[in-house]
């Protein structure tokens, strides 16, 4: 008698139920079929299929991620994310490959670069509005030097230009 659970040569499938509700950090290394709820967060290195039943509320990250269900939460996938008619995805999407199908609903940004979640680039786009404030502050200590009319592009009088 086969065992239903395997999918192939050495390589096992397991499903998570749709009475099924799990909160926690959850792993596995064979191919998952989620149809029920999931809160907290999935790492998983194969095949990940959310099914029309899964509800998940979790920062997702798979080799391959399918999406047929509902979805609040980042989803990372290594090689592909194909996000289904029949799903519902609220958060960003970081995949080499990725794939909307028509009907589905997608409220997020994708991002195709090929790279994980990019750490990097937040602290970046942060920093930029700082700097310009930092030359905005250095303005006003310039313009006590000696040349407060090289800095006053207003024509506006500065306690420097009354002194």
């Amino acid at each position: 008698m086969d065992n239903p659970y395997n999918s192939g040569p050495g390589k096992g499938s397991s499903v998570l139920g749709p009475t099924l509700k799990f909160k926690g950090e959850l792993r596995a290394d064979e191919d998952l079929l989620i149809r029920g709820k999931i809160e907290g967060s999935i790492k998983h290195s194969s095949n990940l299929k959310i099914g029309k039943e899964g509800n998940i509320k979790a920062e997702v990250s798979a080799e391959y991620i399918e999406v047929h269900g509902e979805v609040d939460g980042n989803l990372t996938g290594s090689k592909s994310v194909v996000v289904r008619d029949s799903a519902n995805v609220a958060g960003n999407i970081y995949s080499p490959t990725v794939s909307l199908h028509e009907g589905a609903k997608f409220n997020g940004s994708i991002d195709m670069s090929g790279n994980e979640k990019p750490a990097a680039k937040t602290p970046e786009k942060k920093s930029e509005p700082v700097e310009a404030k930092a030359d905005r502050t250095e303005k006003p200590e310039a313009s006590r030097d000696d040349k407060p009319a090289k800095k006053s592009k207003s024509g506006r009088k500065t306690s420097a230009d009354a002194a």
